[in-house]
């Protein structure tokens, strides 16, 4: 059943809410308008907070911040996380950490959808306020594997939340072992829009989409073998295959990326390894991207769940390992992992059914908004409390960590726009080195 909450107990969730009934809701939130406050610091936790915060409806008060940050996203991504949503359109508020406390004053609950040293200043912030919000983090995409460094970060939260079985059971397990007193909560990824288990789009193939990852693979030459690979299937098949990029090379991402895709493939096209006109590059919304006749490959992208979500056909890169350290081994039994020779040739396929139920295509019985109510309305009552301990270590950590937060505003100010231009001149610089027109 989606919605369980699973975790050591918690002194911060009445007695009987471990489990949680499909549609439930206590009798005295229902009707109750709860206020949640979102704060982001980077692409792709700021998608991940606006489709959260979109899917709970307009029965909440819903407000997204992003928080000043060297990683903070540009005019472009910000545009591109924002697409579909209730934020779509809107100017989305930049705020110094030193603001936190006073932006986040009212909210019932708190989504700290930020990197982990950032989510622990939010909810460091957001503990000093009477009543003290609801502290609620998650992660952005696939959460494998699920690390300790990533539940210490959020130890002062009461929940955590998961977007599989698969997850849950894993950061379950670490809740467990850190003796933290936070539920583990199970919902769906917010930007996947199917019902339950996606049907295949029937269409012929036309184009195909590689979505990198920042992380994975680390060397050049494995990157520079993936390029090659997407250009020899291009000069087969005379398919349109485009490079999805989260970021132009130098723009800020969540992780850094040390041999950007589009930088290697002007490396290739002068050296004349390649002609140049057989793959474009591009960045925005990647819904954009996810039309019928298309299929994607990547070796470890939440990508692959919105293709999979589409109904489209997908390739898992294997060449590499698939393993923790290249953040696929989610991938395996999916019937979806392949080869090079695999992408060369044009073979993409379809998920194994019984993966999408233990992974991120779950029936969602009990909705997110419904289990945050009730957080919400212990909020709001001051039943929430804040462990000494665990506050005390927050605030060790905090002086280590928090040069992500603190640089001075004309420091900041500078990055951004130094990234904006970067932004611009490098649509020109990849447009010119395909003899293309930017897309």
């Amino acid at each position: 059943m989606s919605g369980i909450q699973r975790g050591a107990k918690s002194s911060n969730l009445p007695d009987g809410m471990a489990y949680t009934a499909p549609g439930a809701v206590p009798g005295q939130l229902r009707g109750a308008r709860h206020k949640i406050v979102a704060v982001a610091d980077s692409d792709s936790y700021l998608k991940f907070a606006c489709a959260t915060l979109d899917a709970l409806g307009p029965e909440w008060d819903r407000e997204v911040l992003l928080v000043r940050s060297p990683i903070a996203p540009t005019r472009e991504q910000t545009t591109a996380a924002v697409a579909g949503t209730f934020c779509a359109g809107m100017t989305t508020p930049v705020i110094p950490a030193s603001g936190l406390r006073t932006a986040l004053a009212g909210a019932d609950v708190v989504l700290a959808a930020a990197t982990g040293p950032v989510a622990e200043e939010v909810y460091l912030h957001a503990s000093r306020l009477t009543p003290r919000p609801a502290l609620v983090s998650g992660l952005p995409g696939v959460a494998f594997p699920a690390t300790e460094k990533a539940l210490q970060f959020r130890s002062l939260g009461d929940a955590f939340i998961t977007h599989s079985h698969a997850e849950c059971r894993a950061f379950s397990d670490l809740v467990d072992h850190l003796g933290l007193e936070q539920r583990v909560l199970v919902s769906r990824l917010p930007f996947l829009k199917s019902p339950a288990r996606p049907e295949p789009v029937d269409a012929p193939l036309t184009q195909v989409v590689f979505a990198p990852q920042a992380k994975v693979p680390v060397l050049k030459d494995e990157r520079i073998a993936i390029l090659q690979s997407l250009a020899a299937l291009s000069r087969r098949s005379g398919y349109r295959v485009r490079v999805k990029l989260r970021a132009w090379a130098g723009e800020p991402q969540t992780h850094l990326e040390q041999y950007p895709f589009d930088t290697l493939w002007g490396e290739l096209v002068a050296s004349r390894a390649v002609a140049g006109h057989e793959l474009e590059f591009c960045t925005g919304s990647m819904a954009e991207q996810l039309v019928p006749g298309t299929a994607m490959v990547t070796v470890s992208s939440t990508a692959a769940l919105e293709a999979i979500d589409a109904g489209l056909p997908v390739l898992i890169l294997s060449d590499f390992g698939v393993n923790e350290d290249m953040l696929n081994r989610v991938f395996v039994g999916s019937g979806l992992l392949g080869t090079l020779s695999d992408l060369k040739a044009g073979h993409f396929f379809h998920p194994e059914a019984t993966w999408l139920r233990d992974n991120y295509f779950h029936s969602q019985t009990v909705p997110l908004a419904d289990l945050l109510a009730t957080y919400a309305g212990r909020a709001r009552t001051g039943k929430l409390t804040v462990d000494a301990g665990r506050l005390a270590a927050a605030k060790k950590r905090r002086w280590r960590l928090r040069i992500r937060t603190a640089l001075p505003m004309p420091a900041l100010k500078l990055i951004r726009k130094l990234r904006n231009v970067q932004s611009e001149q490098a649509v020109g610089n990849s447009a010119h080195a395909s003899g293309q027109q930017p897309a």
